[in-house]
């Protein structure tokens, strides 16, 4: 009988034992999953302040292509215009030239 109830206490102690390193278990199993979901919100913080860096960075090179396209657009415009300015410098040199032609031919008749 006194072996029957030593066996018993044994037990039961057995039990208290693995229950109080399941218990153990369990918390560190807990705390470690508590720094996984840490881990893990920090991380996608991380991720979405580089997407946010990048689509910053994206639209400030966008800005910066689009003013550089107008800028040469109305570069454009300007050479046009010099380029008119000049045509038309030409025509009246051209018709200077012819005139100062015809008064040439016209001393050289007399």
């Amino acid at each position: 009988m006194q072996f029957f109830y030593c066996s018993i206490v044994y037990r039961a102690f057995q039990c208290k034992h693995n229950m109080n390193k399941a218990f153990g278990d369990i918390q560190f199993l807990k705390d470690e999953i508590k720094q996984l979901k840490l881990e893990r919100r920090q991380f996608e913080e991380s991720v979405e302040k580089d997407r946010r860096d990048i689509e910053s960075a994206f639209e400030n090179e966008r800005r910066e292509h689009q003013q550089l396209i107008q800028q040469m657009a109305g570069q454009e415009k300007a050479m046009t215009a010099q380029l008119i300015e000049a045509n038309r410098d030409i025509q009246n040199l051209n018709v200077e030239k012819q005139m100062l032609i015809k008064e040439k031919d016209d001393m050289q008749d007399r």
